[in-house]
């Protein structure tokens, strides 16, 4: 995972920084899996390309990893939650002094989850890698002048899973809010 980030950061993040259309970002968030039970930090590396003021294009690497751990005897529980979220959006910025303001975005995320879970009460075992609809909403403001910061809420779902008996649906998948800064 090091390897990776630092691949990004020297291949993707630090040439883009040359270019007036391109903006690189990175980004903090709380997250949460689809029960809301695993909550807590994680991590968004990624990039914007503004086509014009109103219309761009991002791509989004999103780490969330969380464990919990509960050692009564008599109600114990331990699991652990990692997801890799990958994600590419067309983001509309209706704002009339964009690309501060407002902006929506939607597209597709390809979503890897590694959950495994081990209490009093149930156990389950679960690693799956779906292509998921995705979807951001927040708003940008200025800061020192060329940057921008945002608040916003990321979320990614719905997922279906059809066993001989019954039918498992995740309405969202993964929900964050959170902020980024753009350069």
């Amino acid at each position: 995972m090091k390897l990776l980030l630092l691949t990004l950061l020297t291949t993707g993040v630090l040439p883009v920084c040359a270019q007036q259309k391109w903006h690189p970002y990175v980004g903090l968030h709380a997250s949460g899996d689809a029960e809301m039970y695993y909550l807590g930090p994680s991590f968004q590396l990624g990039t914007d390309y503004h086509f014009n003021d109103r219309i761009g294009l991002t791509g989004y690497l999103h780490s969330y990893r969380r464990s919990i751990t509960n050692t009564d005897p008599t109600d114990y529980e331990k699991g652990h939650f990692h997801c890799l979220t990958g994600a590419v959006l067309v983001e509309l910025r209706p704002s009339k002094k964009a690309p501060r303001g407002l902006f929506l975005a939607g597209g597709l995320a390809v979503q890897q989850v590694d959950s495994e879970f081990d209490s009093s009460w149930a156990y389950w075992d679960e690693r799956r890698t779906n292509v998921l609809p995705a979807i951001r909403i927040g708003y940008a403001f200025s800061l020192l002048q060329r940057h921008l910061i945002t608040a916003e809420i990321n979320a990614t779902g719905p997922y279906q899973e059809r066993g001989y008996t019954h039918t498992y649906t995740e309405l969202i998948t993964q929900l964050s809010l959170g902020t980024r800064i753009i350069w």
